[in-house]
């Protein structure tokens, strides 16, 4: 229904007058009547009956709906009330003056720790009267003080290794391990010795590691393995092999792979303590033999190596070309628990605990809570977060005990990363407090102290990337309940504080959110079986298997396959994401990761013989943010980029949004801002970003600048990209925009400030074009010389320059956004005189690199190119993607701004011609050609990750759009409906939740009807943009208040409620009986109403006319020569000369 652009303008060119007015409001009661407001939705920090809030000025908020239109709140009056209190003791706002039901600051004066506190509130609508009480919320603080906490930190006392590698060699079957001339191979090593009878094995310390990787055997029993790293040598691998090891004849074997050529060794030494004081000694050296060869049992005692040769030693240990750069590995995951009494009836019980990098919590044997690698990642020396949980039904009368189990995170990663550099990187600990409050009002508190015990779990070692090992016969069954004899373990430990503050946890934990069935299993080798899940999620499986103590059973996860059908899971420099679960035998076993999680589509588990694998359940594991929005139509390829978006983020959602759920796993800070658009319509993310944008404002560097990752490793943090780390700005103003919140922006503006600074004074020395580093427009699929950095860098400075200028206005700082506005208009001036070629009206970085889409979607869509020759800018855009057969030659940066502008300047079916090619490089690649079902990291089918939510931004057109909802205001106080009409779409439809309340659209294209049906919620105002074509008429029901026609759209303005409009030829448009009556819905069935106002009444009593008024016959009468806009029974008439009125369908036509 697209009109024609220029015949139109001609059409209305000098002719129109429309009349001016504002929303029609609903005629409402008088004000001694109870008004149609109701009150719900009731937050507290954005949450619904919070548990543990420790903000001392705690913000309040609310949702008002109400079946009448037009509707408005004038007024609030809050209570809140403490535990048990009959009068709002705590705070009673009276009546405030305000149209505002969100971010309601809460004085905090009379609030305390620990304690719980109802509140509820009612409001006054635009005529003065009053709703009834909003049901009761409730919240709880936890710490308004960090020193209210009251347990100390604890920690494990770890137990060193007992051994060295001193006097070990490093081994392999020739010289060329040592040299670096060693090729890719598996290498196979032997040794034996005897024990003496009659003595006992006191303790048998081994420690090992090889240059690449290696799997370890004692008696035919696989005992220790290292990762498939690169780097792993650099950790040595330990384990008491006191269980393993006999009187008699002992076979140590080792299988080493060299994952290419280069250097290559295995060093290892054993330390065996006997119970007549003797210690045995044995080290990697050249009695061991050695082969190239597998053979079939050959780690068992009873294989014959006499044919294998000796080993070489290459070098000692300690010598070239390793070096003492062997670390002991990590120690375990520590477990703690205490036991305490109760002989009272408890009223209520609380726990508040966080324990770094991860920790599980148990109280009487079960879990606590369903959070998963909980708390969530932050700076953690300026930021910790802690959990309040409600454990009044976990405790019991008698014993009781607390347990926790603890695991590194990225707190104490071991494994060689940068990670490890961290400021605040350490060993895992604990801080605890319970509180228990009895029925005779007595309290007993139990907190993490010296008092508790501690020992090694069996999680024997764990890294988010690398994955987990796992030893199931070092289980301490029981150790978390009563009745468990704990008087081996060893006294906790008080240990260094991490440093940062403490705060609540407000963002939605990590959980399992759903159970997947895998949809087909292969079994590419012999005991090996690949389970395929459908599609690529985050989280892990749950393994079910039964077998022999000692046997081990070893998992894989990842995203795609290798040639032979196995999964592939190289990270680049190591292999990732395996686990490995040695079993304890004597029945049914499983097993999940504790501490880690996977993105994966494949698990492979490779079972030995004996072991029966019994069932795998996959689970999704992400931060579990609330779904608030949807996007659908009648293409189902549409849809099914919006289900993939949604997956592909939620996939990515682990405490901070990272880019990929198999690989870095890191919040790389241009994935998300790029992608929180979609993130935000789909999705509750107010506290995950704002927890997320804290992150930067402790993470920024003395000069201002951020890493490329918030958090950044030591050497992220000197990637000083201004493209990448705008997202400090882009970020805190999302949620104003999108959520209303100004807290952010004040809370930030300090460090955006100086962010700004930092780039201003560096672009003063380079006349305001960046010039710097930058990864520019990432991914980019063009071919040919690179597009060059300066120009997306720069855009984006000029970007955020001016949204400082908007910042530093709302926040009332008017020198600094006269300043920023000043410094943006510097960048646009030197943008243009740098990169705007006028003899080809186009924008170039790198001349070069010839013609780039996103040099010039750029400064088109940040209003950079002057007004007089945005014209010639757009056409090349549109040529180009022409040229290209319909296709986008975008990376990440320009993919996100491309089909908004070519459909904001009247290219909708250009813009969803290349949304859905189904050929290189596009959406419709992936998903029609490849098979995709999320968004990947690269246009081709060579795409590292395939679940990466950056190229995923056509889900941003689909909602503002081709649905055609957008904030005009901040938190969606006034909104636009303007939906692009693709013709080779029927119908489209989206909804997404502001601070207000439900806003949507949905339209429907029928032979030549439009009809659209949108939703504002009370509070917000909206302009309705209905797309129309020459002489067509319009039908609003209820009626709405007309803005005119122009550039193809009938305008409209509107209040609260749903509104339905219908364009088309006007003998084609449905009547709409009884749109007449009162603003109160009290209009007859029979069309008889006389009254105009903006109500929605269908009934069947008579209109009483108490609505708005709106012209009456003899005003109609009197529009002359002049073309006029007016409502009518709610039916829009666009009346030019020569115009007939139709009174019975009260619809008007326009000549075409």
């Amino acid at each position: 229904m697209r009109i024609n652009q220029v015949k139109y303008a001609a059409l209305v060119t000098g002719a129109l007058t429309v009349l001016a007015g504002v929303p029609a409001l609903s005629a409402v009661a008088a004000p001694h009547d109870p008004s149609p407001l109701r009150v719900g939705a009731l937050t507290v920090e954005h949450q619904t009956n919070p548990l543990g809030i420790d903000e001392v000025t705690p913000h309040l908020g609310w949702e008002v709906s109400s079946d009448n239109h037009g509707m408005a709140q004038s007024a609030y009056e809050i209570e809140v009330f403490s535990a048990d209190a009959q009068s709002p003791d705590i705070w009673d706002s009276g009546r405030v003056e305000s149209s505002t039901s969100f971010e309601i600051p809460l004085p905090g004066e009379k609030l305390d720790s620990r304690s719980a506190y109802d509140w509820r509130v009612r409001v006054w609508d635009q005529a003065g009267s009053v709703s009834a009480w909003s049901e009761t919320a409730t919240f709880e603080t936890a710490f308004l003080d960090d020193d209210d906490f009251a347990g100390e930190w604890i920690g494990s006392p770890r137990r060193s290794p007992t051994t060295t590698l001193d006097g070990a060699g490093w081994i392999w079957g020739d010289n060329s391990g040592a040299n670096g001339s060693a090729v890719g191979e598996d290498r196979f090593f032997r040794t034996d010795f005897d024990l003496p009878a009659g003595v006992t094995i006191v303790s048998a310390q081994m420690q090992m590691s090889a240059d690449d990787y290696f799997s370890f055997s004692v008696n035919g029993t696989e005992a220790l393995s290292s990762p498939n790293s690169g780097e792993a040598w650099r950790t040595s691998r330990i384990a008491d092999l006191s269980q393993e090891l006999h009187p008699g004849n002992n076979v140590l074997a080792a299988r080493v792979t060299n994952a290419g050529a280069g250097f290559a060794g295995l060093v290892g030494k054993l330390i065996i303590t006997l119970s007549n004081a003797d210690t045995v000694e044995i080290t990697t050296d050249g009695t061991w033999r050695s082969t190239a060869t597998l053979t079939p049992g050959w780690t068992a005692p009873s294989f014959d190596d006499s044919s294998w040769s000796a080993a070489v030693v290459g070098a000692p240990y300690g010598g070239w070309p390793w070096g003492r750069n062997v670390n002991a590995s990590t120690p375990p995951e520590a477990l703690l628990r205490t036991s305490f009494s109760i002989g009272k009836e408890i009223a209520k019980a609380r726990t508040y605990v966080t324990g770094l990098g991860y920790y599980k919590l148990y109280l009487n044997g079960e879990r606590v809570g369903d959070h998963e690698l909980d708390p969530g990642f932050t700076v953690y020396d300026k930021t910790i977060l802690y959990t309040s949980y409600d454990v009044t039904e976990a405790l019991q009368n008698g014993e009781n005990v607390m347990g926790v189990s603890l695991g590194r995170g990225y707190f104490g990663q071991t494994f060689p990363d940068e990670w490890t550099s961290s400021s605040w990187h350490d060993d895992t600990k604990l801080k605890l407090e319970l509180d228990i409050t009895y029925t005779d009002g007595t309290t007993h508190r139990v907190v993490s102290d010296r008092s508790w015990n501690a020992e090694d779990g069996p999680t024997t070692s764990e890294s988010v990337w690398t994955g987990e090992n796992y030893d199931a016969r070092l289980e301490h069954a029981g150790w978390n309940a009563p009745g468990f004899d704990d008087s081996s373990w060893r006294p906790a430990v008080s240990v260094v504080a991490p440093g940062g503050r403490l705060r609540s946890q407000a963002f939605p934990a990590i959980t399992e959110t759903d159970t997947l069935s895998h949809v087909a299993v292969t079994t590419p080798a012999a005991g090996v079986a690949v389970y395929d899940f459908g599609e690529p999620t985050a989280g892990w499986s749950n393994v079910a298997f039964e077998g022999p103590a000692g046997a081990l059973v070893q998992m894989t996860y990842g995203e795609k396959l290798n040639a032979d059908g196995t999964v592939f899971n190289n990270g680049g420099f190591f292999n990732i994401q395996s686990y490995n679960y040695t079993l304890k035998g004597g029945g049914a076993e499983s097993y999940q990761p504790s501490y880690s999680y996977a993105g994966f589509r494949y698990v492979q588990v490779k079972a030995p013989t004996g072991v029966a694998v019994t069932d795998v359940t996959g689970k999704r594991v992400h931060s579990a943010v609330e779904r608030t929005g949807g996007f659908s139509s009648s293409n189902d390829l549409l849809n099914r980029y919006h289900r993939a978006q949604a997956n592909t983020l939620l996939n990515n959602l682990h405490s901070i949004p990272t880019d990929t759920p198999m690989y870095e796993k890191r919040a790389y800070t241009a994935d998300a801002f790029l992608s929180a658009d979609s993130a935000i319509a789909t999705f509750n993310m107010q506290n995950f970003y704002e927890s997320w944008i804290r992150s930067h404002r402790d993470d920024q560097n003395a000069d201002g600048t951020l890493g490329n990752t918030v958090p950044a490793t030591v050497g992220g943090k000197q990637v000083n990209d201004p493209l990448w780390t705008s997202s400090y700005v882009l970020m805190s103003w999302n949620l104003y925009w999108y959520y209303g919140n100004t807290r952010v922006l004040s809370d930030n503006y300090d460090g955006m400030k100086k962010w700004m600074n930092h780039y201003e004074q560096e672009l003063a020395q380079t006349g305001n074009v960046y010039t710097g580093f930058s990864y520019g427009d990432w991914l980019d699929p063009t071919p040919g010389p690179a597009a060059g950095t300066r120009l997306p860098a720069t855009a984006y400075l000029y970007k955020t320059a001016t949204l400082m200028a908007q910042i530093a206005t709302e926040l009332g700082h008017d020198a600094d956004a006269t300043h920023f506005q000043e410094f943006a208009d510097r960048i646009g001036d030197a943008f243009n005189s740098t990169f705007y070629d006028p003899a080809v009206g186009a924008y170039f970085d790198n001349v070069a690199a010839g013609y780039r889409q996103t040099s010039n979607i750029l400064p088109l869509s940040l209003g950079i190119v002057p007004d007089d020759q945005r014209g010639r800018v757009l056409a090349n855009l549109v040529t180009d993607v022409r040229d290209r057969g319909n296709h986008l030659s975008t990376g990440a940066i320009g993919t996100k701004d491309l089909l908004p502008t070519l459909t904001e300047n009247g290219y909708a079916d250009l813009a969803y011609s290349v949304a859905t090619n189904p050929t290189y490089p596009g959406w419709g690649y992936w998903f029609e050609e490849l098979g995709a079902t999320t968004m990947w990291e690269e246009w081709g089918a060579q795409s590292r990750s395939l679940d990466h939510a950056f190229l995923g931004t056509v889900d941003d057109w689909l909602y503002q759009q081709v649905a055609g909802i957008t904030a005009t205001a901040p938190g969606y106080r006034e909104i636009r409906f303007q939906p692009a009409l693709a013709s080779q779409l029927t119908t489209a439809a989206a909804n997404v939740h502001s601070p207000w309340g439900e806003v949507s659209s949905e339209w429907v294209r029928a032979g030549e009807l439009f009809t659209l049906t949108v939703t504002v919620p009370v509070g917000a105002t909206a302009e309705v943009n209905v797309p129309v074509n020459a002489g067509d008429a319009v039908s609003s029901t209820p009626a709405a208040t007309a803005r005119g026609v122009s550039d193809g759209f009938s305008r409209f303005a509107v209040g609260s409620g749903t509104y339905t409009f219908v364009a088309g030829p006007a003998a084609e448009i449905p009547e709409e009986p009884g749109s007449g009556g009162d603003g109160n819905g009290n209009g007859n069935g029979n069309g008889n109403g006389n009254g105009n106002g903006n109500g929605n009444g269908t009934g069947n009593g008579t209109g009483t006319g108490t609505g708005s008024a709106e012209p009456d016959e003899s005003s109609l009468a009197n529009t002359g020569a002049h073309v006029s806009t007016v409502l009518l029974g709610g039916v829009l008439l666009i009346m030019a000369v020569g115009m007939t009125l139709v009174r019975r369908r009260r619809r008007v036509r326009m000549p075409r």
